[in-house]
């Protein structure tokens, strides 16, 4: 971008694999994506792709493999900027599903593991966006593949001393440690792909650096350029989570991010110690995090305080718009079933429900998936909120899990929406 507006960069113009052996192979699958969307039912009303994300930012990471000759870690992620009034907000979206399909299930492609995501926003959601991390990162990293740079604003510029909200990097903690239980539950069942797995922990680690950064006021909208001001900040700061633990956070945070920028492999060995680490870790983090929004040094305590921190710091007008949507959507109620909705209501809204569900299933892993002690009590109203029958304790966890996954995939979606 220059002057505050994007300019165009075709695919191929500016580094897009932290390994540059790969840079042709992703700018060849970009052209196609582009294609794709020229070619699609609704191209008339697209003014542009916006490509966001690690290759943006030239931190794709892709590696050799010996069978598909490659292997992508990272998604494909884009930004389809769309002009109001063309065609309809379903057909807009029926036809970005259309591209995700027909590229993510190309026999050559799903080889390689490439994954392809696009969402649509309208030219005016561009300028509606407010400061966030993604946001942020957007307005600094994002390249206009293809369109018309005069109909593509940029997202607002903050406003002087304006800061990305900690309650943002807060929301990040809390997707990751969702997203964690699914793989760990993959894991649990040897049914995921162990590069994958230890690509989705490294993930962890640099999210989980990110979201701590916006907290002790060294963000960086890059991995490259957030990876010093992190560790100096940790080093400075060793009291948030404890000495050692920092020390430990710190080699993890560096190790990710040299596997992220293809410096160092990927282990294929087992990956329970790294997991337990993630959790324990993570748990301080939540802890400590939440504590700083609510304005107290104590921890949750039991695992019911999991579930009052984030009552506690959700607004009466987030509450309110969580409840709108699902009912603008009675689809989404009824997938969601009478007894969550109670649950929901307990705890003040589905979001607290479903993210504290998310925390209790990852910070207790190892009681939850057991029948002995204060394990049997979380599954057991954990099961009832989330309509999960069990008697084993193993498939008790992992349908726990697969419920959350699946209301937190629709929250998004209705947020989205």
């Amino acid at each position: 971008m220059t002057d505050g507006a994007f300019i165009l960069s075709p695919p191929g113009s500016f580094p897009l694999s932290a390994d540059p052996a790969f840079q042709d192979e992703v700018r060849r699958e970009l052209e196609c994506v582009i294609a794709r969307v020229r070619d699609c039912a609704a191209a008339r009303s697209v003014a542009g792709v916006l490509l966001t994300g690690s290759f943006a930012r030239g931190e794709g990471t892709v590696i050799p493999n010996p069978e598909s000759k490659s292997r992508w870690l990272s998604d494909v992620e884009c930004l389809v900027v769309v002009r109001n009034g063309v065609v309809s907000s379903q057909e807009i979206h029926q036809s970005m599903r259309q591209i995700e399909r027909d590229s993510n299930s190309d026999r050559v492609n799903s080889a390689r593991g490439i994954k392809v995501e696009l969402r649509a926003i309208f030219v005016e959601g561009l300028l509606r966006l407010r400061p966030t991390i993604f946001t942020q990162e957007l307005g600094e990293n994002a390249k206009l593949l293809w369109g018309n740079p005069a109909e593509i604003p940029l997202p607002p510029v903050p406003a002087s001393g304006e800061t990305i909200s900690k309650y943002d990097a807060f929301r990040l903690l809390n997707n990751r440690i969702i997203e964690q239980i699914a793989v760990r539950s993959e894991y649990a069942d040897r049914n995921g792909d162990s590069t994958a797995t230890a690509y989705s922990l490294t993930k962890f680690w640099i999210d989980l650096g990110t979201s701590l950064s916006v907290f002790l006021g060294c963000y960086r909208p890059g991995y490259r350029s957030r990876q010093k001001p992190v560790e100096d900040a940790l080093l400075a700061n060793q009291e948030i989570l404890g000495g050692d633990r920092c020390v430990r956070l710190i080699a993890r945070f560096r190790n990710a991010m040299a596997q992220k920028l293809s410096q160092n492999g990927f282990p294929s060995g087992d990956l329970n110690a790294e997991f337990s680490e993630a959790v324990e870790i993570a748990r301080a983090t939540w802890n400590w995090e939440s504590g700083q929004l609510l304005g107290t040094s104590a921890a949750a305590g039991d695992w019911r305080g999991i579930f009052a921190r984030l009552s506690r710091l959700e607004t009466a007008q987030q509450r309110l718009r969580d409840w709108a949507r699902l009912f603008r959507r009675p689809s989404g109620l009824r997938q969601l079933g009478p007894r969550a909705m109670i649950a929901a209501a307990r705890v003040g809204s589905l979001a607290t429900l479903i993210y504290g569900s998310g925390c209790v299933i990852d910070f207790f892993w190892d009681e939850i998936g057991s029948d002995r002690g204060r394990g049997t009590e979380m599954a057991g109203e954990l099961c009832r909120a989330l309509a999960i029958e069990a008697h084993d304790p193993s498939e008790r966890r992992r349908l726990l899990t697969r419920a959350t996954l699946g209301a937190w995939e629709r929250h998004l979606r209705f947020s989205a929406a």
